[in-house]
């Protein structure tokens, strides 16, 4: 179930560094079952975030996944961390947008894009992703992401209005790299949006037979 969730944050250092955006809690829930909450803090390349599960069905998926990215001299340090029934630490370096290196413990999670030359230019880390998503004042223009073991496209395909309410009907599709959820390794998810008074309200993605809220407390 985490990987569920970690396909949309995908998201070492919780609220550190030189963030200056307001911070952001939001309740993650499945089917009516709150399981924890998302901490978010930040704006574009300096952002972090926590995801905290700790009432998932049987405990199983319980723990915690922590995520930071930091600028520094034309550079951008990206360190993930899963802290439960799953551990992976992952830390990527990039340099005028492209990754430079890529490293992952264990090493039984590396993937052919674990390698920093197979890496398209121009994309995103977690936090970065987050913070595009959580800081737009409506639909977002097409993002990639990278988070060390694939890239993912996300897209707008339909934008409505519902009275205040904007919706945002997205695409989110694992294009390089394995899919989530071994051994069903799924590469296409429906995402949708919603931006009340110019900012993100709830986001949900749905899977494989799931489908996670995040709603903006």
């Amino acid at each position: 179930m985490r990987r569920i969730l970690s396909a949309f944050i995908a998201f070492s250092t919780l609220l550190a560094g030189p963030v200056a955006a307001e911070p952001q809690t939001y309740a993650v829930a499945l089917a009516g079952r709150q399981l924890g909450t998302l901490e978010f803090n930040g704006q574009s390349q300096d952002a972090a975030f926590l995801l905290s599960l700790d009432n998932a069905p049987f405990g199983i998926k319980n723990g915690t996944f922590n995520a930071a990215t930091r600028s520094a001299g034309g550079s951008v340090n990206y360190l993930g961390s899963n802290r439960g029934s799953e551990t992976r630490d992952i830390a990527i370096a990039r340099t005028e947008g492209q990754v430079t290196s890529v490293k992952i413990t264990p090493t039984s999670e590396i993937t052919q894009l674990s390698e920093a030359k197979a890496v398209p230019a121009g994309v995103l880390f977690p936090p970065e992703l987050f913070a595009a998503l959580a800081n737009a004042k409506s639909c977002p223009s097409p993002l990639a992401l990278y988070d060390g073991r694939r890239v993912v496209q996300i897209a707008t395909q339909a934008v409505s209005q519902d009275g205040a309410s904007v919706l945002c009907d997205m695409s989110y599709r694992v294009v390089m790299g394995p899919g989530y959820v071994s051994p069903f390794y799924l590469k296409s998810f429906g995402m949708d949006l919603v931006y009340t008074a110019g900012r993100l309200a709830k986001a949900s993605l749905s899977g494989g037979g799931f489908k996670v809220h995040l709603t903006r407390q």
